[in-house]
């Protein structure tokens, strides 16, 4: 599975959601700003472990994952949250289409997501299960509890593992154990994707960080490279990156995608 097979689902889904103007201009706008679709990708790969093929089901559902990422980006750049301008270069959504739009169109892609995971568990055995644990994961006591922790926080310092765990690796983990349950892993596969999950997803974050310090010189009060130093980032980076290789080894996880993914987010090409 490639990132322009979900581009493809991704535009049909939009078009099928009949959206009104102008939330239909913002959503098509948000998605053609760019993105890696990486979280749709961990699911697929995590379901394709199981040695199965992906039906519509699981491409809904792969769809309701980066409509569901692409809302918590939507909220994050707005003023009340990080105020941040630009997002890949372009005009974030606040800035095109207004703060208020913005809101909302987060909002639609949010029901938007939890739609095709209603719709994929009318023909998936476990996709209702798998809906269930993500929401979990993306919800109150996951994703955007870190965010309103991070938010809040009065010594980042003593609380950042636990923020970026709850705001970063919780929606990458609830992804792939979505993918996993759909694919019907094993517990021995899923406690090893789990470990690897929460290891790549901080060693993801601090290096998110230390390439916003490369590109613009400073990075927010909230931030690993901040806090510790660009050099303890780095060696935090190498380390996250090979417990989280290492959780594939000893679950006996075979997955060239996974291992190379890991690397990637560590600076390393392959």
């Amino acid at each position: 599975m490639n990132k322009q097979v979900i581009e493809k689902w991704i535009a049909d889904a939009i078009d099928k959601a009949s959206f009104d103007e102008p939330l239909l201009s913002a959503v098509k706008y948000v998605f053609s700003t760019g993105g890696k679709r990486l979280r749709p990708l961990m699911f697929l790969e995590a379901y394709a472990l199981g040695g199965n093929e992906p039906n519509e089901a699981v491409m809904n559902f792969a769809v309701a994952i980066e409509c569901l990422h692409q809302y918590t980006l939507i909220h994050d750049d707005l003023p009340c949250m990080d105020d941040d301008e630009l997002r890949r270069g372009k005009p974030t959504c606040h800035k095109k289409f207004g703060e208020a739009i913005a809101l909302l169109t987060g909002d639609a892609l949010m029901n938007l997501a939890f739609t095709l995971m209603l719709n994929a568990a009318k023909n998936h055995p476990k996709a209702a299960e798998a809906a269930y644990e993500f929401s979990l994961l993306s919800g109150g006591s996951g994703v955007i509890g870190g965010q309103a922790r991070e938010l809040c926080a009065q010594d980042f310092k003593s609380e950042i593992y636990d923020i970026y765990r709850k705001k970063t690796c919780d929606l990458i983990w609830a992804s792939v154990l979505a993918g996993g349950i759909m694919g019907g892993l094993n517990k021995k596969f899923l406690d090893g994707l789990k470990e690897y999950c929460f290891n790549f997803g901080l060693a993801f974050q601090i290096y998110d960080d230390l390439m916003d310090l490369a590109e613009k010189g400073s990075v927010p009060e909230k931030s690993y490279p901040y806090i510790f130093g660009t050099e303890k980032a780095v060696e935090k980076v190498k380390i996250c990156t090979q417990k989280a290789i290492d959780a594939l080894a000893t679950s006996g996880i075979n997955s060239k995608f996974f291992e190379e993914l890991a690397l990637k987010a560590a600076g390393r090409k392959v």
